[in-house]
């Protein structure tokens, strides 16, 4: 049941996330870029509810590089946010940084 919930928010998400790509040019940037990052949030509970609930509980617990392999899994994600997903949103983005 809980993969399905994940699943069912990674499906959300990657749908509102096309649908405001599809929609950007009506908006203002400040939405776009906090409405993009509360989407990006919902992805990457998404995706990181999938891979712990998909691992073996009693493996999940012997596993020492589990939280640092989520953490890396993390900024992977972040990472593809802020420099490939914001610009497509707000081409400017990294200038005004």
């Amino acid at each position: 049941m809980a993969r399905r919930v994940y699943s069912i928010l990674i499906a959300i998400a990657l749908g509102l996330g096309f649908y405001l790509f599809s929609i950007k040019e009506t908006h203002s940037k400040v939405f776009l870029i906090v409405t993009s990052a509360m989407i990006f949030t919902f992805l990457s509970m998404g995706i990181h509810g999938l891979i712990a609930h998909s691992l073996n509980p009693k493996a999940k617990g012997g596993i020492l590089l589990y939280p640092l392999l989520m953490g890396v899994l993390w900024a992977v994600l972040f990472f593809l946010f802020v420099f490939l997903i914001l610009p497509m949103f707000c081409p400017d983005f990294l200038l005004q940084l």
